[in-house]
């Protein structure tokens, strides 16, 4: 099939596929009035790239240049590419997708699929069609579509479009193609009967098909079903009779012309899941890599044995890439690659910038001395709090029932990596008799909520109850109706307790908590009034705790004391993450999308009118909505009546916390349904409604609002798998080139932070970096900001983690400094094998931290990543892998003279008798020991090259002594 979508971009590879003979042509409005190249003027706009090609790879690159693709580090978007070491990424418009190209010389060595979320390859193809973004091709060369038109074509347009121009068959559908409950007469097939669940019924539908001859599937949404439809099935048909599958089909049909029957899990048992579901069946995707760590040139650091300093960047001294950091006074320090693990990023109490150290170390051992005495009251009182919760045990809640496998398996979605992880940390969490006290952090849309929905089932299966606390009655209805869409075929009852709920709803909601007949309620600050009292609570679910008040949080604290506390959050406050780093509270990280979900654009800019107006027209021109977000509700009513002037004919409607509650669940009622195209809001949608049509919003003066929350609000667009569009708006005065007061600081960090952070799974980094803007605020009320600007957070929690470990009576072990290894050969990575610094920072970090088997891996991930392995990473991945074993035989390091190579030990190390005489023999008169106050050494005289084989055969020696 060739599909001409609202998207010109999509053009060219559909003519691609018509040039390739499909015949069923799916039109959408718009393609057919368009300019179209002719297909003998297209064989110029296009490379066939096959293995075995000799080309060189200048000509490809020219050639992507010139059908306008963009160049960016990692693909990730349609009309991306991307060059490192032998290989060229192309992200292409229609099939197959995302590609690698290996390059072997000037040869194509082989051509394979690429995962842009993992950025690691898997099938191979025998073929690669490069078709433009753009054409570039002269005037006369154009015409219609219809140039490529036959009789033998099939087209499906939508019935409103005049299309009599058209040769062959004509197919017209309302909004696409028929829906599960519509007859088509074009199609020639029939919707299925209503079921309702009645097995028997359905057995003898399909065996009536199958007397006729036909062919009949029936698809599952997953596994779990598939396995539980066949076991109800099996008495009922014959063997063979129909074939299962787990497969993407919201409904079936019968088709008496194909002698086709098929049939969809969601008929027989009439559920209802969003079509969304269709892209998930593709398999979760893996956890995505980070493309690039925080630290920045500029970034304030932290050096353990040296103090604060500034990050310059990575600097290559001939043999090895060093980080370049500058200190007081203008002096310079080169941390080599075997110390990257001592550095840190700086965050400090306020968010100020710190005062530089300088190079002299007595001076910062000092330092590090005053925090150590300092952290010890808090350490005591951190103890406290862990006894006092120790004192009033929680519930244990009992393994996973029969019950809640079932209703895993129900789950329409493929869970992804680190949601299923996250699911197994808070099971685990629950069936311990210490009260559950875990942070989940993940983006909007990434899951959060189905983990509290299998929290909150656990809970009611095992007699207790749960309370929902959410910041919005607009957020309780939509979580309401969540609950009650996933838990309708169990025996769970639920409440809504908000301002949507009457009196009378809300009295019986209350005598149904207080006799235990109510297992889950969901509800706002309501639940916080005195007059809530459970039966008996199990588990506490607070939903963006930051939205909520000094007062509320007093009580808030009254209900944790021996219930199990779930927090959900997209951009936890730095309060909290504080907690989390300091051990306080146990951390789950979602930060793997669900698959088919994109990246939201982001924009940060000046006030720009006509950029506004073009944005707005552009989301309605492709049939989506439009949030417009001014966060002062007094000039709400003069924005929209100014918004209505500039935008003719656009449909505008009004949502702010001041409406009546009636009023506000029309106006976001009428936009989930289409009735207005413009949303023109407070941040009230900030939990507002999932609604897929809405892919642009719109913020003024964007520099008022915090990180979370801008980080929030762009979180509802870009639920699904269109492109979503975020556009942040500061006022022009406040750009720096233009007079007047310039935009502060903090709020510029904010903003470009955002922009920064716009890729997928980004809410805990970007929290991180809020972490940083704002300070790390005030733990348990201690007077530690001092201390803490001293030395920064990450060290700071690192002393206060071995201060309680010392008062437990446990043993607080100092890490051991690195192996020294100086061969005098090359071993780094070159800026061709990977052109971005920070991917080379981040693959360095995953290197150092990497087991040998973990190092393997690592070698087969550059391969895939950049092509062949230059000899200086090859050098790099052996230094690793030998360090490691150098330092399982007390090796301290390992220098290379001009004629001798010393290596020393750590101290107290002491070799037998058998391995001073393998010496003895092995290098005679070569061979003098060594003394050192830190552990002694050897010298051993040789002409040869101290190679990675030669330090091996060394270390050999050392094994025949153990």
């Amino acid at each position: 099939m060739a599909r001409f979508g609202e998207d010109a971009r999509t053009w060219p590879p559909a003519l691609e596929a018509m040039r390739k003979g499909a015949r069923c042509i799916l039109l959408l409005p718009g393609a057919l009035e368009a300019s179209f190249p002719k297909p003998e003027g297209v064989s110029s706009s296009r490379l066939v790239m096959r293995p075995g090609l000799s080309i060189p790879r200048s000509t490809l690159l020219e050639s992507l240049i010139r059908f306008g693709y963009t160049r960016v580090p990692f693909v990730e978007d349609a009309g991306e590419y991307s060059i490192r070491g032998s290989v060229v990424d192309i992200y292409l418009l229609g099939s197959p997708g995302s590609v690698r190209i290996f390059f072997k010389e000037d040869v194509v060595e082989s051509i394979r699929e690429l995962d842009p979320g993992t950025q690691r390859t898997s099938r191979f193809y025998d073929e690669l069609v490069l078709v433009p973004v753009r054409w570039e091709i002269s005037a006369e060369n154009f015409g219609s579509l219809l140039s490529w038109a036959t009789a033998q074509d099939s087209w499906i347009v939508e019935k409103e479009l005049e299309a009599s121009s058209l040769p062959g068959q004509v197919f017209r559908v309302s909004q696409g193609l028929p829906g599960p409950q519509e007859e088509s007469e074009d199609f020639k097939a029939k919707a299925n009967l209503k079921f309702q669940g009645n097995l028997d019924l359905l057995s003898t539908e399909i065996r009536q098909w199958h007397e006729k001859g036909w062919e009949v599937f029936i698809f599952c949404l997953n596994r779990g079903e598939q396995e539980r439809l066949f076991e109800l099935l099996e008495p009922k048909l014959p063997s063979g009779i129909c074939q299962f599958v787990v497969g993407p089909l919201l409904g079936g049909f019968g088709s008496p012309s194909e002698k086709l029957g098929l049939i969809t899990s969601s008929e027989i048992f009439e559920r209802s899941y969003r079509s969304s579901a269709l892209k998930l069946f593709r398999g979760a995707p893996k956890s995505k890599r980070y493309r690039w760590t925080d630290l920045k040139p500029g970034d304030f650091v932290v050096h353990e044995e040296v103090g604060i300093g500034r990050y310059g960047g990575l600097q290559n001294l001939s043999l090895q890439d060093c980080l370049l950091l500058s200190y007081r006074g203008g002096d310079k320090l080169y941390v080599p690659l075997h110390e990257f693990k001592k550095i840190q990023r700086y965050v400090g109490a306020e968010g100020k910038a710190p005062r530089l150290s300088s190079l002299d170390r007595r001076s910062w051992e000092a330092v590090k001395q005053k925090v150590r005495e300092s952290v010890q009251e808090l350490a005591e009182e951190i103890l406290k709090l862990e006894a006092a919760r120790a004192a009033i045990p929680a519930h244990a809640f009992s393994v996973d029932t029969h019950l809640e496998k079932e209703f895993e398996d129900s789950f329409p979605y493929e869970e992804t990596p680190d949601q299923q992880r996250t699911i197994e940390e808070v099971k685990r969490d629950m069936q311990s008799n210490r009260p559950m006290n875990r942070v989940v952090v993940g983006d909007v849309g990434f899951g959060k909520t189905e983990v509290a929905i299998r929290a909150a089932l656990k809970c009611a299966l095992g007699y207790k109850q749960t309370a929902f606390l959410v910041p919005t009655t607009i957020l309780a209805d939509q979580h309401y109706r969540t609950f009650q869409s996933r838990l309708a075929d169990y025996p769970i009852k639920l409440g809504m307790l908000s301002r949507f709920a009457g009196p009378k709803e809300q009295k019986v909601i209350l005598s149904n908590l207080q006799e235990g007949s109510c297992d889950i309620v969901i509800g706002t600050h309501r639940l916080l009034q005195s007059d809530i009292q459970f039966k008996d609570l199990g588990l506490l679910i607070i939903d963006e705790e930051h939205r909520f008040g000094v007062k509320d949080k007093e009580k808030l604290k009254a209900l944790k004391k021996n219930v199990h506390t779930l927090l959900l959050s997209a951009t936890p406050i730095p309060r909290t993450l504080y907690q989390t780093l300091s051990g306080l509270r146990n951390i789950s990280l979602i930060q793997s999308p669900p698959a088919g979900r994109l990246p939201i654009h982001t924009e940060v800019v000046p006030w720009d009118e006509k950029k506004l107006v073009q944005a707005i027209r552009e989301e309605l021109d492709r049939g989506g909505q439009v949030y417009y977000v001014h966060n002062r509700v007094a000039a709400l009513p003069s924005r929209l009546k100014h918004l209505e002037k500039i935008l003719p004919g656009v449909r505008f409607c009004l949502a702010h916390g001041q409406l009546s509650s009636l009023e506000l669940e029309k106006a976001m009622w009428d936009f989930a349904n289409r009735k207005f195209d413009v949303l023109v809001a407070s941040t009230i949608i900030e939990s507002g409604l999932d609604i897929p049509s809405v892919n642009t919003l719109i913020v003024e003066n964007a520099h008022e609002f915090g990180l979370a929350q801008l980080y929030q609000l762009r979180g509802r667009v870009g639920r699904e798998k269109t492109r979503a569009y975020c556009y942040l708006f500061y006022p022009r005065e406040l750009a720096s080139s233009e007079p007047g007061p310039p935009l502060s600081e903090d709020a510029g960090k904010r903003l470009s932070s955002l922009k920064e952070f716009s890729e997928l799974g980004s809410g805990f980094r970007l929290a991180m970096r809020d972490l940083e803007i704002r300070g790390a605020g005030d733990l348990l009320g201690a007077r530690q900001h001092g201390f803490l600007n001293a030395v920064g957070l990450e060290m700071y929690c690192d002393l206060l983690n071995q201060a309680v470990a010392r008062l437990k009576g446990g043993f607080v072990s100092s890490e051991k400094t690195p192996v020294r290894l100086d061969l005098g050969i090359p071993a780094y990575i070159p800026e061709e094998s990977l052109p971005d610094e920070m991917e080379r920072l981040n693959f360095y970090k995953r290197l150092l931290d990497a087991t040998p088997e973990q190092c393997l891996s690592l070698r087969e991930e550059f391969l895939d990543i950049s092509g062949e392995v230059p000899r200086p990473v090859e050098n790099l991945f052996s230094l690793v892998a030998l360090r490691s074993q150098a330092e399982k035989f007390q090796v301290r390091s390992v220098v290379q003279k001009e004629s001798s190579v010393e290596i020393f030990f750590r101290p107290a190390v002491s070799f037998g008798p058998e391995t001073l005489s393998l010496w003895s023999k092995k290098y005679g008169k070569e061979l003098n020991f060594l003394t050192s106050s830190q552990g002694d050494g050897v010298r051993i005289q040789t002409q040869e090259e101290v190679s990675v084989d030669w330090l091996t055969n060394f270390l050999s020696t050392l094994k025949a002594k153990c």
